[in-house]
């Protein structure tokens, strides 16, 4: 499921023949070399695509090239924005901080690029969902489901933010205690105005429940799943989310656009918008927020995102949260070394989830590297050595800025390949980067390749892992060189953002038609409770730890898209249905990093909840205080999991400081005791798995701030009357003679 065409360096003027000749010797391959144009090195390598894009269908004579203009972010060195806009007639439509976000025509790029006071233009693909893994067992734990989470937090007055693709607003799932919708406010970059320009926001609740949902041709279920995940409320007792009373704030973009003729051309300019109308509306709302972001796109070693990333941490701070997902690329490969003083070091090379038809790799070396791409021929048929491509990046180097383009063919078509030195400093080496166009999509699933580095000088390799991930040979010496690691999405990259990986549980369920369902088995965690094979792994190419944190990812039950058509691959997902207003609406199962983010996302509205103010560094503090630990003989934080699994409870009672002012109390809830309350009255319910005791249990009443204001065995009537005690919240401790009935929990008297 890719959402983009990797993007090719423009290069505009010609060598100079006597270069021409003498790197001709140098190149196992024909090849044809031009120079980067300095009109454009202040743009980012995907705007430059687009431009040239433009470009072309305008050489080709198209009278009206399906977009015209494009939103970029920009910077200035200098100067004031309001003149710029003027000068060049750029539609200015917000900032962050020193980032502009405006509109600007690809008629006024090149000029827009020279002029002295304008710093760096960047317009990178729109993200992907990370869903790319496929449905498995439903509800792992209950908690993650919203079943055993304290009556007292359900993430009221907190925005509970999701920016996704299709959203179905009439599923029960999102209404309140009294039916009414709990959406606040939903914008739609793909909505078409009369005036033939796109998006609209929709700011109270009955503007969008007459809307009802995200009808575009490119809604997915994705949306609606993690929205339920994250703030579904229970329909008939069942498959209640985490935070079940916060407000809903979305923002619907288009996650499909496969190409620059898409109907809906977004980029990081959207991205940027559409966190800053969450947090901007939830701000006016005077509530905190934070906001689920369970998509991303595979790092890039040259860090083309520059812009968009400052934006995004920029637009955090106390009460404005931004969770991601780390990628479902954990059973891929993206990262080979070679030490120093290893002769050759290579791997494989197989097709990625983006196609089988690019190359894309970062190569840092402090000296020369000889390095050769071998095209292989038909797996079923002469899976043997077809073509060669070597190149010296000693050579490269002497091209000073200038790039190599080399060129072969294979049984199966042109293989095109361009190399140039990177800008991008390492303290490493000189960066390389790699880029080649394959003859046919399916060429890596076709045939694939060997990559291959020989010299006495050390080497890092990383490879876009979305396109052309590594494989070590299994037997073969040179060719067992990737590593695991480095397989973290942006932004889930960024310092300043909560980046979630999932573990897993189950691998298989019975669905709706009572067949088992066991796609995720190949996928599934190894071990109950541990990391998911698919869920991405850090460090990130600056060597952070990452994920930060990691839930319940795999066979997640929430709420289907009933805007989606049920195609024969989605009822085999459906776990459950259920009829409201005389129309059936059904849950489905899915797996991902996706999944695990809003799990996460969903925990940290109930600690908004307890402390509004909250930032990112201190929700991290809870993480590495709090977090269980799925495998005991590694150490916490690390590049699986993070500070660990998170614990939502443990994390509301570190967050309120109960430990310290309850010395008594416990750090878990109990595992066979439901708590509900029916006014004021307080009931204890085992459930049929709960031990029977011959003892009475002890039943304490807390006040936050330590005072006992209730003690009581209960024997018999395992309820308590409450009526006595003012309104506000208590911690209440049941201590029982077994250890699966004595706990504690947080309740909330209004």
């Amino acid at each position: 499921m890719h959402i983009k065409k990797c993007s090719t360096f423009a290069f505009m003027t010609s060598y100079k023949k006597m270069k021409i000749l003498l790197l001709l010797a140098l190149f196992a391959c024909n090849g044809i070399f031009a120079q980067a144009p300095a009109d454009y090195h202040k743009m980012s390598q995907h705007l430059v695509s687009l431009l040239n894009q433009y470009q072309a269908d305008r050489h080709h004579q198209m009278t009206s090239p399906p977009h015209s203009s494009v939103s970029v972010l920009m910077t200035l060195t200098n100067g004031e924005m309001q003149q710029v806009a003027r000068q060049y007639g750029l539609e200015v439509i917000d900032s962050v901080g020193r980032i502009y976000i405006v509109n600007v025509t690809y008629n006024t790029l090149g000029t827009l690029s020279k002029d002295s006071r304008v710093e760096r233009i960047e317009a990178e693909p729109m993200v992907r969902q990370a869903m790319d893994v496929t449905p498995g067992q439903v509800n792992a734990t209950p908690v993650y489901s919203g079943e055993s989470l304290p009556q007292a937090f359900t993430g009221e007055g907190v925005a509970a933010g999701i920016f996704d693709n299709g959203y179905d607003f009439t599923h029960p799932a999102f209404l309140d205690a009294q039916g009414q919708l709990r959406a606040r406010y939903y914008y739609d970059f793909c909505w078409q105005n009369e005036d033939g320009t796109k998006g609209h926001a929709m700011t109270t609740t009955e503007e969008i429940a007459a809307y009802g949902g995200t009808h575009h041709p490119n809604a997915s279920l994705h949306g609606t799943h993690v929205m339920g995940i994250m703030a579904g409320r229970a329909v008939d007792g069942k498959y209640q989310g985490m935070a079940p009373d916060a407000d809903i704030y979305a923002v619907h973009f288009n996650s499909y656009p496969e190409d620059f003729e898409a109907s809906d051309q977004q980029t990081s300019a959207n991205c940027v918008l559409g966190f800053k109308y969450i947090f901007d509306q939830a701000e006016k709302d005077g509530k905190p927020c934070v906001v689920n972001f369970s998509n991303g796109e595979s790092y890039t070693f040259d860090k083309q995102r520059l812009l968009e990333s400052e934006a995004l941490q920029s637009l955090t701070g106390p009460g404005r949260i931004i969770v991601v997902c780390a990628g479902n690329d954990g059973n891929r490969t993206s990262y080979l070394e070679k030490p120093t003083g290893v002769i050759q070091a290579g791997a494989g090379m197989v097709n990625g989830v983006g196609g089988g038809d690019i190359i894309d790799m970062d190569i840092v070396t402090p000296g020369n590297q000889n390095v050769r791409l071998d095209f292989l021929g038909m797996r079923l048929t002469n899976f043997t050595i077809d073509k060669t491509i070597s190149f010296r990046t000693d050579s490269v180097l002497e091209l000073a800025g200038d790039t190599c383009s080399l060129a072969t063919t294979t049984m199966l078509g042109d293989v095109s390949l361009k190399v140039w030195k990177s800008d991008f400093v390492d303290e490493r080496g000189d960066v390389f980067h790699v880029h080649a166009k394959l003859p046919t999509p399916v060429y890596m699933v076709l045939c694939g390749a060997l990559f291959l580095l020989t010299s006495e000088s050390p080497a890092w390799v990383y490879s876009d892992i979305k396109y052309c991930p590594f494989v070590n040979l299994t037997g073969v010496n040179a060719y067992c060189y990737a590593q695991p690691g480095h397989s973290i999405w942006w932004p889930g990259t960024l310092p300043g953002l909560i980046t979630v990986g999932a573990t897993g549980y189950k691998s298989s369920f019975k669905n709706i038609d009572g067949n088992m369902n066991t796609a995720m088995e190949e996928f599934a965690a190894k071990v109950n409770g541990q990391i998911a094979l698919f869920s991405s792994k850090g460090p990130t190419y600056e060597e952070l730890t990452k994920p930060d944190v990691t839930a319940p990812g795999v066979s997640i039950n929430a709420a289907f898209n009933s805007y989606v058509g049920i195609t024969d691959p989605l009822r085999k997902e459906l776990t459950d249905k259920v009829v409201y207003n005389g129309k059936t609406y059904y849950y489905t199962a899915q797996s991902g990093t996706s999944m695990a983010t809003p799990v996460v996302a969903g925990a940290i509205t109930l600690w908004l909840q307890a402390n509004p103010h909250l930032t990112t560094e201190q929700i991290k503090d809870v993480f590495a205080h709090t977090c269980t630990h799925p495998e005991q003989d590694l150490t916490y934080p690390n590049n699986t999991y993070g500070y660990g699994q998170i614990d939502v409870y443990k994390g509301l009672l570190y967050i309120l400081d109960l430990p310290n002012y309850i010395p008594e109390l416990s750090l878990e809830q109990p595992a066979e005791v439901r708590f509900t309350l029916q006014g004021r009255r307080l009931h204890i319910r085992p459930t049929p798995a709960a031990p029977t005791s011959d003892s009475p249990a002890t039943l304490s009443i807390y006040t936050t701030d330590g005072r006992s204001v209730r003690s009581m065995l209960l024997d018999g009537d395992l309820s308590a009357d409450l009526s006595t005690l003012p309104a506000g919240l208590y911690a209440v401790q049941l201590n029982t003679s077994h250890r699966q009935t004595t706990g504690s929990t947080l309740i909330r008297l209004k």
